[in-house]
């Protein structure tokens, strides 16, 4: 076992429990996923693995009641080490709503913001988001960008603006790996990798591939293209679990396959990537 596999943090994971709240997605189509995935489902998962603790990522926008349920799993369960809330920037009480989430959510890292669900196409290069993400900083919190490749150019924008603030883009910016396609995305997200207060989470490479029939070549290109990019001080391991189950990986699949694309890695890059980026990075 690798030395450093006490201490993996996978920075990005999902419940929900489709009674408790009007969830927009998974939808009954999706049927690998469309039930509930609870705490204790989650652990079992996880456990042909190493990795054992979770920074938990929203499933709602605008859903500090999302937040706090998570807040009260984690009491009973310290393996969840950090919460990132669905809260939107660019709403004009922002920062009132992260101060009065914060003080239920002792656990709150972060927020997102579904873009898929965002009606203002411009939403990333609005004033309104820089200022809510400039009122994370001050409050010491963090931004998770989840992005398509085509708001890659937007998010930069962003970083431009505010240089000064953490944001990490997750899933690649979902790359157009089923179709094998590297451009413009490969030129877009080298341009937002300039930005050094930006980083980048290694996930859901498997649901952007050929769900049915991906195999680890497939993603090694992209892989490859964000060490050379953003270094291994600004990346960060994480399942997207259980979405990735859409590809029919289960946990330890998406671990290993990681883990084997970077074996190349000296240990101490590798225990950037799977432990210590995502620790420093959400201050957990």
């Amino acid at each position: 076992m690798d030395p450093w596999a006490d201490r993996i943090l996978d920075s990005h994971c999902h419940l929900y429990e489709l009674g408790r709240f009007k969830y927009p997605w998974p939808t009954p189509d999706l049927t690998a996923i469309f039930k509930d995935h609870r705490v204790e489902d989650l652990w079992a998962a996880m456990e042909p693995s190493p990795a054992r603790e979770v920074v938990f990522v929203q499933c709602l926008n605008d859903s500090p009641e999302e937040a706090k349920w998570v807040m009260s799993l984690a009491k009973q369960h310290p393996r969840i080490k950090g919460i990132v809330a669905g809260l939107d920037p660019s709403h004009q009480q922002f920062e009132s709503q992260l101060t009065a989430l914060k003080s239920e959510v002792p656990l709150l890292v972060g927020v997102r913001h579904i873009l898929d669900l965002e009606p203002r196409p411009n939403y990333l290069e609005l004033e309104e988001v820089a200022a809510g993400v400039r009122a994370l900083h001050r409050h010491d919190m963090t931004f998770d960008l989840l992005l398509r490749p085509p708001l890659l150019e937007g998010a930069t924008v962003l970083a431009s603006r505010v240089p000064e603030a953490r944001m990490v883009v997750d899933h690649l910016a979902k790359p157009y790996i089923k179709a094998g396609q590297l451009d413009p995305w490969r030129q877009h997200i080298a341009a937002l990798a300039r930005f050094p207060n930006v980083y980048c989470k290694l996930s859901s490479m498997v649901t952007e591939a050929d769900c049915e029939k991906w195999k680890p070549e497939d993603l090694r290109p992209y892989v490859e293209h964000m060490i050379a990019v953003f270094g291994c001080d600004r990346l960060m391991y994480g399942s997207d679990w259980p979405v990735c189950r859409l590809a029919r990986a289960d946990y330890d699949t998406v671990f290993s396959t990681l883990r084997g694309l970077l074996s190349h890695l000296p240990e101490q890059q590798l225990e950037k990537i799977f432990c210590n980026n995502a620790r420093n990075f959400y201050k957990v």
